[in-house]
């Protein structure tokens, strides 16, 4: 028998194949090449074999409003109380007291269960006779940008779930968004986000104690640089984008453009991936795949010649995402990849595939987020241009 064999090409006197190691590198890449979501999501893990369920506890502290209390949502956890109340309320102890002033410790239990996703492409021999192009390593890329893309998306809506809600201009809810405007959309902007909208905000993740995302941007030595305060991230599709590179503050000659473009700090800053720009306590990140809530906002004005977005009978509301550290987790198995890819050849002739002309390839995963701290992920719901 001959030293040198090529045997299967894996079990080779000359070493394995890498090409089809180099065709699962193309997927891999593609399936983590966007992580505007992901990226603020912290990293829990579960053992095999302990059922799909996660759960995670917390103890509150005892001195702090319930998250129940009706002056949280408002107030948060210490701010704003009443001296009167803080006063009186003193635990003091009389001469000879006995057991009083008790207290007690409330500890609260989270869960989330894992789900399976997973898609594939088939295909026949004859693309590999005939094409042109490297198929192999194009379903794989094409496969992991649609994996990133549904994690990514799981990723979103599992953080919009939030119960902190707030709402532009006078509204409560999302059909409330945009009630009373006047037809000729003279008064659009109230529900439009604003400058004073985002300080509210960012005064509510305070009250909250949710943590700033960021340092101090001081500057750099740069004509025309800005200085960026400690700040919050949050993330708006395109259409609010365009709204707030609008925006101004202070009116006459003191008027300025109250939105800073990231090129105007990125040299003396570390940019989050989609970073396009701040504004008082908070950086902004673009996300092309935001999702809307199409046609839930109060129905338009009849003849209708404003600028909002709409699909021709209510509004569109679009959220604005804040994930302050700590606020939100994926869970992974421990043990199994994030993303697992799958091909068979169509050259592998079996029962199902008697002629050795169809072939696949496929991917799974598991996924589960999990809301840790609902304080603090927040999320504003606006109107926005068309």
């Amino acid at each position: 028998m001959a030293t040198n064999i090529y045997g299967d090409g894996i079990n080779s006197t000359i070493g394995e194949n890498t090409i089809k190691h180099y065709y699962d590198r193309a997927g891999i890449k593609a399936a983590t090449a966007t992580n505007v979501y992901g990226q603020w999501a912290d990293r829990k893990s579960m053992p095999l074999k302990m059922g799909k369920t996660f759960k995670i506890s917390k103890f509150l502290n005892i001195y702090d409003r319930d998250l129940a209390d009706a002056d949280f949502a408002t107030k948060g956890y210490l701010t704003a109380r009443n001296v009167t109340d803080v006063t009186n309320g003193m635990p003091t102890l009389a001469e000879g007291a006995g057991a009083v002033n008790k207290q007690s410790i409330k500890k609260v239990t989270f869960e989330t269960s894992f789900a399976r996703y997973g898609e594939m492409i088939d295909y026949t021999d004859e693309v590999e006779i005939w094409s042109e192009d490297s198929v192999q390593v194009r379903y794989r890329e094409q496969l992991g940008e649609l994996a990133n893309r549904r994690v990514e998306d799981l990723i979103q809506l599992d953080m919009l779930g939030t119960g902190t809600v707030m709402y532009s201009g006078g509204a409560t809810s999302n059909a409330t968004l945009g009630a009373g405007l006047a037809a000729d959309g003279s008064e659009d902007d109230a529900y439009r986000i604003s400058y004073d909208l985002i300080r509210r905000a960012s005064k509510k993740l305070v009250r909250n104690r949710a943590s700033k995302n960021t340092q101090i941007v001081t500057g750099s030595t740069k004509i025309d640089t800005r200085t960026i305060n400690k700040a919050f991230y949050a993330i708006v599709g395109p259409e609010v984008k365009f709204d707030l590179e609008g925006l101004t503050r202070g009116s006459g000659s003191a008027e300025e453009f109250a939105y800073i473009p990231a090129y105007k700090y990125a040299a003396a800053a570390n940019l989050a991936e989609g970073e396009v720009g701040a504004m008082h306590d908070v950086r902004f990140i673009e996300s092309e795949s935001a999702v809307v809530y199409a046609g839930q906002g109060a129905d338009i004005p009849v003849d209708y010649a404003g600028t909002l977005s709409n699909d021709g009978t209510k509004f569109d509301v679009f959220p604005v995402l804040f994930p302050t550290q700590g606020s939100f987790a994926t869970v992974g198995l421990k043990g199994h990849s994030k993303i697992k890819f799958n091909s068979k050849s169509p050259s592998k002739v079996e029962l199902s595939n008697p002629y050795g002309t169809q072939g696949f390839f496929s991917y799974n995963f598991f996924y589960a987020g999990i809301i840790l701290e609902e304080e603090k992920l927040l999320k504003i719901n606006v109107l926005a241009s068309a």
